[in-house]
């Protein structure tokens, strides 16, 4: 069960709980108000109030306000932010590929790289997706791709360039980073930091909300929360969030 959190000055006085669907998806909803002392305590007591309510409904994963001062209170009651990195995962050769077309870069001519600690699906799924589409494509990873290298090669003769460089990687036109990578340069054209600590800064993948579905939602929601929500219920599918991508 997935909970939203709204957070603001219409609420009643003390929390309670609703449910709300919005395309498909079904939260438990909680609401509160904010109050004028953040950290006095009745609004504590109600934050922790709030974030109990949740727990015992079943939820342990929320939609939250992006201006909402108790995140740290409701993590510590067992009632996490919902996570956007599987979603940022599963768009990323997509939307590289997306930002390769606008950029002008040609199929066989472009560089792409994908560097991870080791083969999982996550990374080699990507790497697979960006090879359908781009002659030179370098994995880098910490174990033996060989296997899947063939296994690609076999099934769909193309090949992949194993065991990179850190100057070919940092020569590649886009690079997509499944792990942190402290030897590289990280100015590449096209770089996506899709790692827990990476969804900040210049490698961050944007999640785009559907716009019409966007409107339904209030002004402080943590929209990329109810994207990611939205898709590991079944209630979006990846390429909902690229229609409105440049």
């Amino acid at each position: 069960m997935l909970g939203y959190i709204i957070y603001g000055d219409e609420a009643g006085k003390r929390p309670a709980l609703g449910d709300r669907q919005l395309s498909g998806g079904n939260f438990v909803t909680l609401e509160m108000r904010r109050h004028p002392r953040l950290n006095g305590p009745v609004a504590l007591y109600r934050a922790r109030q709030g974030a109990r309510m949740l727990r015992e409904a079943g939820v342990r994963s929320a939609v939250f306000p992006v201006d909402f001062p108790y995140t740290a209170l409701f993590i510590r009651q067992g009632v996490l932010p919902v996570d956007t990195l599987p979603l940022r995962r599963t768009l990323a050769a997509p939307l590289a590929r997306r930002r390769l077309e606008t950029g002008g870069f040609q199929p066989t001519q472009a560089v792409v790289a994908v560097s991870g600690d080791r083969p999982v699906r996550e990374v080699t799924e990507c790497a697979k997706a960006l090879a359908l589409n781009y002659r030179y494509v370098l994995l880098s990873v910490k174990g033996d791709a060989e296997l899947f290298s063939r296994n690609l090669r076999r099934e769909y003769g193309i090949s992949l360039v194993l065991e990179p460089s850190p100057d070919q990687l940092n020569r590649a036109d886009a690079l997509v980073l499944f792990s942190p990578r402290s030897d590289l340069a990280l100015d590449n054209p096209i770089l996506y930091t899709l790692y827990p600590g990476g969804e900040v800064g210049r490698g961050r993948l944007p999640l785009c909300l559907p716009a019409a579905l966007a409107e339904q939602t209030e002004c402080n929601c943590d929209r990329e929360q109810l994207a990611a929500a939205l898709y590991a219920m079944g209630a979006l599918t990846a390429e909902s969030f690229l229609v409105d991508v440049e």
